[in-house]
């Protein structure tokens, strides 16, 4: 569903101390982390210092943070995400109309939210450029619009507050429906707020271990038999409790051309029966888990899922959603296993199989060392084996690189057999079965890790990544 919320330019209305701040109904995931996406203008100098409306808008939120017990609001200044208002993407843009639709008169800005089962899943605020904008504090100055004010409105009903004056309310409140000289939250406001986000689950942390707590993924997701196959190992004798996630569209903010839109996950096990599945985080059963551990995915349609495994072996596989309305559709993502060490086993291994193609289109694996000390780590790319097992079109030659979280050479590697560490790849029994595959060993220290397979001589196809820790599993 989707709701207009307007913040019309209309005369001053007196207000008297009283309390009456109205609530919408839906609110965000508690303790969910919100970006939004910010494209506002290029640099300028406003009235009150800001360097931008950018700027400006980002210091709102900083100021509706201050409020917010369970919920962060994050800006993501002069965003690359061109809003949309069906992407699922929390987006603040200057238009001549609300995404084609005309304003109404005397209208400064709308808001438009989409929820279900009453939970936020996106909201886009549209500032009318009929109006001449400027940032100042005070009294209103005719013929300019202080952006900053109607800002903290508008970002009042992206959290969830209505206004008080519409529901016969008679308050001090700049979430009322005029605009007025209050240019700072008013009590109703932050109480309005507090009623929503002061109280919610607690915030959660993952157990600091010398495991690898974060392994992941990214390449294309295609159709069919193209998807993204993600397995993994939960070693020791003790379960181990891992937070999955599916990431599309969110990456483009980080400039990624070509995101998945819609990712869905689903984890098999050994014998191929489904343990779980997910399309949409917000909706799933441990939305508020995941979020108080810090882990929801930025799009309210990707993926994730917070499971406790028993030791063995487990596929994930990340595919666009798709049903008789929406058909499936390719594009990149990123596959994620953060590994909560809640419980006494651990994730020991992750291999991810996907398109190699030539440009951005590599297969890249990320993950990270913790702990406190040094941990010897195995990274493999297959490709020439996987016809073997029945794969078409794999990879006929994978070139591996590892890289710091500085973005740093550390080693490469062509054919595993003429690299340095051959014979303690052989001991390990994790040699490549073709000549043609690469692998490298080594001891890495606490600290983020990148390995990216790519085609030798621009060579493409179905590849596979893996990283192993080879340190001595819990038992």
């Amino acid at each position: 569903m989707l709701k207009a919320l307007l913040f019309s330019a209309l005369a001053f209305l007196g207000a008297q101390p009283l309390f009456g701040y109205v609530l919408e109904g839906e609110t965000w995931t508690p303790n969910r982390t919100v970006a939004v996406q910010l494209s506002l203008g290029l640099p300028r100098t406003l009235s009150d210092g800001f360097t931008s409306f950018n700027r400006s808008a980002a210091d709102v939120l900083s100021i509706w943070n201050t409020h917010l017990a369970h919920l962060t609001l994050l800006p993501v200044v002069a965003s690359p995400v061109v809003p949309s208002e069906t992407d699922y993407e929390m987006s603040a843009f200057f238009s001549g109309t609300i995404f084609g639709d005309t304003f109404g008169t005397g209208t400064l800005a709308v808001t438009l939210i989409s929820y279900r089962n009453k939970i936020t899943s996106e909201t886009d605020t549209v500032f009318n450029t009929f109006y001449q904008w400027d940032s100042y504090d005070g009294p209103l100055r005719a013929g300019v619009e202080d952006f900053h004010r109607v800002a903290l409105h508008e970002f009042g009903h992206t959290l969830g507050l209505d206004h008080p004056d519409d529901a016969g309310q008679t308050v001090s409140a700049i979430m009322n429906s005029h605009i007025s000289d209050t240019y700072k939250l008013q009590p109703d406001d932050i109480a309005g707020v507090q009623d929503l986000y002061g109280s919610g689950p607690a915030t959660k942390s993952s157990v600091p271990a010398p495991v690898l707590e974060n392994i992941s993924t990214r390449g294309l997701v295609g159709i069919g038999d193209n998807v993204l196959i993600g397995g993994f190992i939960v070693q020791g004798s003790q379960p181990a409790t891992v937070i999955l996630r599916a990431i599309g569209f969110s990456l483009t903010a980080e400039g990624i051309n070509g995101a998945l839109h819609d990712p869905m996950l689903t984890v098999y096990d050994a014998n191929q029966n489904q343990i779980a599945t997910n399309d949409d985080w917000i909706s799933g059963p441990n939305a508020d888990a995941i979020a108080s551990y810090h882990l929801d995915p930025p799009n309210s349609i990707e993926s994730a899922l917070l499971l406790t495994l028993q030791p063995g072996t487990y596929t994930a596989v990340m595919e666009s959603f798709s049903n008789a309305q929406q058909p499936a559709e390719s594009g990149i993502g990123l596959f994620e296993l953060y590994d909560l060490h809640t419980t006494g086993g651990r994730a020991g291994n992750i291999s991810t199989r996907g398109q190699v193609l030539g440009g951005d289109g590599v297969l890249i694996g990320g993950f990270i060392v913790g702990g406190s000390s040094s941990k010897p780590v195995l990274v493999r790319a297959l490709g020439p084996s996987l016809g073997d097992e029945g794969v078409a079109n794999p990879l006929s030659d994978p070139f591996l690189e590892l890289h710091d979280g500085n973005g740093t050479l550390l080693e490469s590697n062509d054919n595993w057999a003429q690299g340095p560490n051959a014979s303690i790849i052989q001991t390990e029994h994790l040699a490549p079965t073709k000549a043609k595959e690469a692998a490298l060993q080594a001891t890495l220290a606490p600290g983020n890790y990148t390995a990216i397979v790519s085609g030798v001589n621009g060579a493409t196809g179905v590849g596979l990544v893996e990283v192993y820790d080879l340190s001595d599993a819990p038992q």
